[in-house]
C-alpha cells in the first residue's frame, strides 16, 4: 500500500509542490540516500537540518521514484517531516514552538500552529487531525499555501483515547473515541491572532486562513496598545462579516435562527458524547463506539445542521489529490460504495457551518473583547474545555463518570 500510494500521490506531484526557492540540498545527497535505506542517524539528520531535509528527500522522489517506492522511504519521510502520511501534504512541521518562532522571525511568515489530542505523526491521532491529513493537507491548493505562506508548528494536548473491539473471529476494530484539534494563527512574533476550531471544507479553510494571514502580517509591525486595538478591531469586524453571511443562508432556507439554538452555550458538565457531537464529520467515527460503552447517550444532532450545510457543499468539495489519497486510505471498503466520498463531502460541509458560525464565532467574540494581548497557553485552555468540552481538569475527557469507572481508579 505504502509503494502504490507514494506512486499515486507522490511522483505525480513532487515537481509541480516543491518549492522554487528551497535552500540547496546538494550536500545532504548522501545523507538522504541513507535516510531513504532506513538509516536512523541520517533520518535525524534531515530533520534536523529543516524543510530543507524533506525537500532533498522530495528531490530523491522525483528522480529516482523506484527508491522511493521502497518499504522504508514513506516511515523515512515522515519522520523527518513529523507528520504521518507526509508523501500525501509534502509538509515539513515543527514540534518546538520556540524553533517555529525562531523561523518565523527569519522569514516573516506566519505561524499555523496545530494543536491535537495524539501525535500528527501517528496514525491513529484525534479523528479530526487524521480529517486534516486526508481533506487538507493532500489538497494541492491548501497544501501549497501551508508550505509558502507558513511556518508549520503542531503540539499534542494529551494522548488520545483508543478503544478496540475484538469481534472474537480474529477481526479486531481499533479506533480514537474523543478529542478534537484547532490550528492557531499566530503572527511572526508568535501572538495569538486567530484561530479555526475542528474541521473545515478546503476552500472554507482557505478563504479563513488567508483572512487571519493577512491580519497577522499587518499586525506583526505593531506592538503594545496597537496590537490589541487592531486584534479587537479585526474580530468585531469578522463578527459582523459572520452575522451578514448567517442572515444571508437563513433567508435562503426560510429560517430565522440557528436551528440548533448555538449549543455550545449549553450548561453542565462535559461528557465525551457532547464533546463528540460538536463536530459532524468526526462524530461518524467516534460516536458509535461510545454509544456501545456508555449508558444513555443522547441522540446525534447533526442533522439539523443539514438545511445550512446544504449551502456550503462547494466549500466542502475534495480535489482530485485528497480524493486519490482517501481511496488508498479506505482500499476495498471505500472503493466498493461509490457515494462514500459524496456523503463525505456533506459532513464537511455541515462541520464547516457549525465550526464557523458557532465555535469561530465565539472565537471572534472573546478576541474582540480582549483587553490584552492573549495568552495562547491559556487561550488554548479556555478552547478545550469550554468549546471542545475536554478539559485538562479531567483526566478521564468525559469517558470516566464516577458511578461507572471508579473501582479502577487508585486510591488515594
Amino acid at each position: 500500500m505504502k509503494a502504490a500510494r507514494w506512486t499515486l500521490l507522490g511522483c505525480l506531484i513532487v515537481a509541480a509542490l516543491l518549492p522554487t526557492s528551497a535552500p540547496a540540498t546538494a550536500d545532504l545527497t548522501a545523507t538522504t540516500r541513507q535516510a531513504a535505506a532506513g538509516d536512523a542517524a541520517a533520518v535525524k539528520t534531515l530533520r534536523a537540518a529543516g524543510p530543507a531535509g524533506m525537500d532533498a528527500l522530495l528531490k530523491l522522489a522525483g528522480s529516482e521514484p523506484a527508491l522511493a517506492a521502497g518499504p522504508t522511504f514513506s516511515a523515512a519521510l515522515d519522520a523527518v517531516c513529523a507528520q504521518k502520511d507526509c508523501a500525501a501534504s509534502q509538509l515539513f512541521w515543527y514540534t518546538d514552538l520556540e524553533a517555529a518562532r525562531a523561523e518565523a522571525k527569519r522569514s516573516g511568515r506566519p505561524i499555523l500552529s496545530l494543536h491535537l489530542l495524539g501525535r500528527l505523526d501517528e496514525e491513529l491521532s484525534c479523528a479530526n487531525s487524521r480529517f486534516f491529513r486526508t481533506v487538507l493537507y493532500a489538497n494541492v491548493s491548501v497544501s501549497q499555501a501551508l508550505r509558502e505562506h507558513f511556518v508549520l508548528h503542531w503540539q499534542s494536548e494529551r494522548p488520545v483515547p483508543k478503544v478496540t473491539i475484538d469481534f472474537g473471529d480474529g477481526r479486531r476494530l481499533v479506533g480514537t473515541v474523543t478529542g478534537n484539534s484547532i490550528h492557531y494563527i499566530l503572527d511572526s512574533n508568535g501572538r495569538l491572532v486567530d484561530a479555526l476550531p475542528g474541521l473545515y471544507g478546503p476552500a472554507a479553510f482557505l478563504r479563513h486562513l488567508g483572512d487571519a494571514e493577512g491580519k497577522a502580517r499587518a499586525l506583526a509591525a505593531v506592538s503594545g496598545e496597537a496590537f490589541i486595538e487592531g486584534l479587537r478591531q479585526y474580530h468585531s469586524e469578522r463578527l459582523g462579516i459572520q452575522a451578514r453571511e448567517l442572515a444571508a443562508d437563513l433567508r435562503q432556507v426560510g429560517l430565522e435562527a440557528l436551528p440548533d439554538g448555538g449549543d455550545w452555550t449549553r450548561s453542565g458538565s462535559p461528557n465525551v458524547m457532547a464533546a463528540s457531537e460538536r463536530t459532524v464529520s468526526k462524530s461518524v467515527v467516534e460516536v458509535p463506539l461510545l454509544k456501545a460503552l456508555l449508558p444513555d447517550p443522547r441522540e446525534i444532532s447533526a442533522e439539523r445542521l443539514a438545511v445550512l450545510s446544504g449551502l456550503h457543499l462547494n466549500d466542502a468539495r475534495l480535489d482530485p489529490a485528497s480524493r486519490l489519497f482517501l481511496l488508498a486510505k479506505g482500499g476495498a471498503w471505500v472503493k466498493g460504495d461509490l457515494g462514500a466520498l459524496d456523503r463525505f463531502e456533506e459532513l464537511i460541509a455541515a462541520d464547516t457551518v457549525r465550526n464557523e458560525y458557532l465555535f469561530h464565532n465565539q472565537i471572534h467574540t472573546w478576541l474582540a473583547r480582549t483587553f490584552e494581548a492573549p495568552d495562547l497557553k491559556k487561550f488554548n485552555a479556555r478552547i478545550y474545555s469550554q468549546l471542545f468540552l475536554t478539559p485538562a481538569s479531567d483526566p478521564w475527557l468525559g469517558l470516566g463518570p464516577k458511578e461507572l469507572f471508579s473501582v479502577l481508579t487508585p486510591a488515594g
